[in-house]
C-alpha cells in the first residue's frame, strides 16, 4: 500500500535540493499503510461517553494523505510540512549509504537569506486545511413542528442562486459524483494549496469511494473524491468552513490574495468577493484573508466575518447586491478605524449591501474570530443569547465587540466603542485559537505559549430586567409601556465580567486549536476541552467550575508586591515596553489589590444566582450614584408624555446604564473614555493550573514535524488533522 518515489536508492539529492521533493505532479489522495505502531497508540481508553461504559480508540492501521500540488509560484519557500510518507521514504534511503550522519538533516525547508520569500506572514502559508460536517438532517426533521415552513425556506433558498456563477466556468473540476453529494451523511473537506476535496462519509464515519488502482509498478488505495476542484496557481487556501443551512452544505474558503469564494457543491454555484485594492490598502506584503466566520442572525440567512493578515475585518452579506465599494475612514475611536460603519444590533433593518462593515482592529493579522450567535443554532432563537463577535489577533489580544452597541453607530453623539473587552493571552504573543463554550458561560485561547487559558463570562440579563420594569408604575397602575413580552425582539445580555479560570499546563510546543465539547446537561458544572498543538499531542482536558480553587488574591503589602514585580516580571515588561513603543495597548501585568469581580464571583453559597438568571434589581444596582430604576421610570415619564418617542430609546438607555455600571465597579481595571475594559494579566502565581489532562494521544512518532492542525469528533470516530496533508482515523469501541 506504500507508494515509493521513482528515484534511486542511494539518491537523496532529490530532497535536499527540493524544498517540496517528490511533487512533479497532482496524484490521488493515496492511503498508507501504518507499520510497528507502539500499543500506547493503538489503543487509547475513551471515557468520553453519555453512558456509564468506558469506551476504547482503536487506530486505523491505514491513513490517508490529501495529495499536494507542486510548489507554485506564490507558495512561501521558508517551510513546507512533509508528509509522513516522504519523510519515511527519505530515512530508508539515508540508512542505506555511507555517511548516514550526513542525512540527519531537516527536508522541506529553504534556509537561504538570499532568496526571496513572498510569504512574510506564516499565516498565508497554511498547509493541509480539514474540517467535517454533518448534512444529514433528516432524522431531525420528525421533532421539528415547523417541517412544513422549513420547506418552503429550503426551496426559497435553493433557488436563490442568480448572485452565484456555475463552477465549471470559474475554476477545474477535477472529479465530480453528484449522486454521492446526495447521498452522503457527512463530508470530509480538506484543502492543500490550491487543491479542494471533497469526500463523502457514512453516517458512521466510513469513507464511500474507497477504490485500487493500478499502475505499472504496483496497485495502490486511493479515495476517490466526489468533488475535486483545482483553482489557479495564484489561489492559494488559506482558511476553510464549512457549515449545513437549509440541508444545503456550504463552503467558505479564503485565498493569500484576498478573496472570499462560496461554494455549493450540490448545485455547484459558486460567488466570489474581491478584497483587492480598491478596498484593502497599498502594503509591501500581500494582504490575504487570514481567518473566517459565519454568524447566524435574525435578519440575514447568514453572514461572512472575514478577518485579513493587516488586521482589516469585513463583514459580508452573502446574499447582498455587488456594488461599487471604496475603502475610505468614516470614523475612528481608540481600538477601531472604520472604513463602512454597520448595524446589526436587534432593531437593524436589512442591507443589501455586498459588504455590511469594514473595519480595522488590529495592526496584526486577525488569527481567529469567533461568537455567541452559532450557525449551528441558527434554529433556537433565545432572549438568553448574547450578540458577541471575539477577535483575536497576532498582537496576543482578543478584542470583543457587542453587537448590541452598533445601533446608531453612525451617531456622532455616540462616544461608546463598539469594543467593550480588551483580555491577553499570559505570554501576550499571538492567539492562534479562540473557542466559546456551548452555553456562552467560558472562552479559551491558545497560542503561540504552551498554555491553554479559560476565561467565565457573567452577563447582565437586560431583557429580563426590561420584563420586570414594565410590570406597573409606581401609582400602582399598568405602564402604557408596550409589553415587552409581546414583542417578537428578544434583548440580549450583555458582559458583565471576564474573568480567568484556570490555565492547562500540558503541551511542550504552540498550540494550534481548542474545541469544547458539547454537552447535553446544561446544569452541569462539569467542562471538556480538546486541544492539539505542534508537539504532535491532542489533549482532552476536564475541569469542574464549583470545585476549581479560585485565583489567589496578589499580596497586600506594597514592599513585598514591589520586591514581587521587580523579581518576576522583567521579561513581562520589557514585552510590554515594546508594544508601547508600537503604540500598542498598555499591559496590567497584574492588580495591587484583589479585583471587587474576582471577591464576588468565589464567594459561592446556597443562593448565588446562575448565569442567566434574572437578577436582582436590588444587588444590581448598588453602585454609588447610579440608580438604573430611577433612569428607566424618567424615561417611562419621557414617552408617555410623547406619544411618539420610540421604545428603542428605553432600551437603549438601559444598555448605557449598565455599561457605567460595570465601568465603576471595575475600578481596578483599566477602561478608556470609550467604556472599554482590559482586563489585567493574572500572575501565574496565583491561576488554578490543570496538568494532569484526562486523555492523551501522543502522535509524535507518526508525524514528521508534529504539526497537528485540528481534529474532529463524532459518535463513531476520532480524527486526527495534520497540516501536512495526512488524516489520522481512530474508531471508537465499546
Amino acid at each position: 500500500m506504500s507508494q515509493q518515489l521513482n528515484t534511486p536508492a542511494s539518491n537523496v539529492s532529490i530532497y535536499l535540493n527540493s524544498v517540496c521533493p517528490g511533487y512533479s505532479e497532482l496524484n490521488d489522495n493515496t492511503y498508507y499503510k501504518l507499520q510497528n505502531i507502539p500499543q500506547y497508540i493503538k489503543e487509547i481508553s475513551w471515557p468520553i461517553s453519555n453512558g456509564k461504559t468506558i469506551k476504547k480508540l482503536h487506530l486505523d492501521h491505514n491513513y490517508l494523505n490529501i495529495a499536494r500540488p507542486p510548489m507554485g509560484p506564490f507558495e512561501s519557500t521558508t517551510y513546507v510540512s512533509l508528509p509522513r510518507h516522504v519523510v519515511h521514504n527519505f530515512n530508508d534511503i539515508i540508512k542505506s549509504i555511507e555517511k548516514a550522519q550526513e542525512g540527519n538533516m531537516h527536508i522541506g525547508a529553504n534556509v537561504n537569506p538570499l532568496t526571496q520569500d513572498p510569504f512574510r506572514n506564516p499565516n498565508l502559508n497554511p498547509g493541509s486545511i480539514t474540517t467535517i460536517i454533518d448534512i444529514n438532517q433528516r432524522k431531525f426533521q420528525s421533532k421539528n413542528p415547523f417541517n412544513k415552513l422549513s420547506n418552503n425556506l429550503n426551496k426559497l433558498f435553493l433557488k436563490n442562486d442568480e448572485n452565484y456563477l456555475n463552477l465549471q466556468d470559474e475554476s477545474k473540476i477535477l472529479d465530480y459524483n453528484a449522486e454521492g453529494l446526495n447521498a452522503s451523511d457527512k463530508l470530509l473537506i480538506s484543502s492543500n494549496v490550491n487543491v479542494l476535496n471533497i469526500f463523502g462519509l457514512s453516517e458512521t464515519s466510513k469513507f464511500e469511494q474507497t477504490i485500487e488502482k493500478k499502475t505499472e509498478n504496483f496497485t495502490k488505495i486511493i479515495e476517490k473524491p466526489l468533488l475535486r476542484i483545482k483553482f489557479d496557481e495564484s489561489s492559494i487556501i488559506t482558511s476553510l468552513i464549512a457549515f449545513t443551512l437549509h440541508e444545503e452544505p456550504i463552503i467558505v474558503l479564503g485565498f493569500h490574495s484576498g478573496i472570499i469564494t462560496i461554494i455549493k457543491p450540490k448545485t455547484l454555484k459558486l460567488r466570489n468577493f474581491t478584497f483587492n485594492s480598491n478596498i484593502l490598502e497599498e502594503s509591501l506584503e500581500i494582504i490575504g484573508v487570514s481567518s473566517l466566520h459565519v454568524i447566524n442572525h435574525n435578519i440575514y440567512d447568514y453572514l461572512i466575518v472575514v478577518g485579513f493578515s493587516n488586521g482589516e475585518v469585513a463583514i459580508i452579506n452573502p446574499e447582498g447586491k455587488d456594488l461599487n465599494y471604496e475603502k475610505s475612514i468614516s470614523g475612528k475611536d481608540e481600538y477601531v478605524t472604520f472604513f463602512k460603519k454597520f448595524d446589526l444590533s436587534p432593531f437593524a433593518t436589512v442591507c443589501d449591501d455586498q459588504v455590511i462593515g469594514h473595519f480595522k482592529i488590529s495592526h496584526k493579522p486577525i488569527t481567529s474570530i469567533a461568537s455567541t450567535m452559532f450557525i449551528e443554532k441558527s434554529n433556537q432563537n433565545s432572549d438568553l443569547q448574547p450578540l458577541i463577535i471575539a477577535f483575536a489577533s497576532a498582537d496576543g489580544f482578543v478584542k470583543f465587540i457587542d453587537l448590541m452597541f452598533t445601533l446608531n453607530l453612525n451617531d456622532y453623539n455616540n462616544n461608546n466603542s463598539i469594543v467593550t473587552d480588551i483580555v491577553s493571552n499570559y505570554f501576550n504573543s499571538g492567539i492562534n485559537d479562540l473557542k466559546f463554550s456551548p452555553d456562552y458561560k467560558f472562552f479559551s485561547i491558545v497560542g503561540k505559549g504552551d498554555l491553554i487559558e479559560v476565561f467565565k463570562m457573567t452577563y447582565y440579563n437586560a431583557n429580563g430586567l426590561l420584563k420586570r420594569q414594565q410590570g406597573r408604575s409606581r401609582s400602582g397602575t399598568i405602564n402604557s409601556i408596550n409589553s415587552f413580552e409581546n414583542q417578537e425582539i428578544k434583548y440580549p445580555p450583555i458582559i458583565k465580567s471576564i474573568q480567568i479560570v484556570c490555565r492547562f499546563k500540558g503541551h511542550t510546543n504552540m498550540v494550534k486549536s481548542i474545541q469544547f465539547l458539547k454537552d447535553n446537561d446544561d446544569s452541569s458544572s462539569m467542562y471538556r476541552l480538546i486541544s492539539c498543538g505542534n508537539d504532535g499531542k491532542i489533549f482532552v482536558w476536564e475541569f469542574d467550575y464549583k470545585s476549581i480553587p479560585k485565583v489567589k488574591k496578589p499580596p497586600q503589602s506594597s514592599n513585598h508586591h514591589q520586591h514581587h514585580h521587580q523579581h518576576h516580571s522583567k521579561p513581562r515588561e520589557s514585552r510590554r515596553s515594546i508594544h508601547e513603543k508600537k503604540n500598542s495597548i498598555p499591559i496590567i501585568t497584574h492588580s495591587p489589590s484583589p479585583l471587587p469581580q474576582t471577591r464576588s464571583m468565589h464567594r459561592r453559597n446556597k443562593s448565588e444566582d446562575p448565569i442567566f438568571k434574572n437578577p436582582s434589581l436590588t444587588n444590581l444596582l448598588n453602585t454609588k450614584n447610579i440608580n438604573l430604576t430611577t433612569v428607566l421610570q424618567d424615561d417611562e415619564n419621557k414617552q408617555r408624555a410623547t406619544p411618539n418617542a420610540n421604545q428603542i430609546d428605553l432600551v437603549i438607555s438601559l444598555y448605557k446604564q449598565l455599561l457605567d455600571i460595570r465601568n465603576k465597579k471595575d475600578p481596578q481595571k483599566k477602561y478608556s473614555q470609550y467604556g472599554t475594559i482590559i482586563s489585567p494579566i493574572i500572575n501565574d502565581k496565583y491561576v488554578p493550573s490543570i496538568a494532569i489532562p484526562l486523555v492523551t494521544i501522543d502522535l509524535s512518532t507518526l508525524i514528521p514535524d508534529g504539526k497537528i492542525d485540528n481534529f474532529a469528533l463524532d459518535k463513531y470516530s476520532f480524527w486526527c488533522f495534520c497540516k501536512n496533508g495526512d488524516i489520522f482515523k481512530y474508531n471508537i469501541f465499546t
